[in-house]
């Protein structure tokens, strides 16, 4: 028994020094969200803009302006965009604009299907950063 005991022993640490054990796969910050931002003021009217956020994307690609900082900020959030850093500060207006933002796609290897409404543009600059802001 004490000799299967010490042979277990010695194959799990040959196998740890050898470094044949699995490593754990790091997190992919591949993304591909179709963003949607749907603004509606008091008055009734409507206004919807979207586009596709590709993370990382390449130089030169067409697409989100601020696609550095919102792959980055998404990174930081590891996707999760109720997780987004946000901005301490963001240019506001008193303009009374409901706004609703929802991405859908993928990041990494999991699906994202998120919606969020805002009282205004100021806060979902505030809570999302430079995501939306497009």
């Amino acid at each position: 028994m004490k000799i299967t005991t010490a042979l277990a022993g010695v194959a799990l640490a040959a196998l740890a020094l050898s470094g044949t054990a699995a490593a754990a796969p790091s997190p992919s910050t591949d993304g591909h969200l179709w963003l949607t931002v749907t603004r509606t003021t008091a008055e009734g009217t409507s206004a919807t803009g979207n586009l596709w956020l590709e993370c990382p994307g390449r130089e030169g690609d067409a697409g989100h302006p601020h696609r550095a900082s919102a792959c980055a900020d998404l990174a930081t959030a590891g996707g999760d965009l109720d997780a987004l850093p946000g901005r301490e500060t963001a240019l506001c207006s008193n303009d009374a604009v409901h706004v609703v933002a929802t991405a859908h796609g993928r990041y990494g290897s999991r699906a994202v299907h998120w919606e969020h409404a805002y009282a205004s543009d100021c806060h979902l600059t505030l809570a999302t950063g430079e995501i939306f802001d497009f």
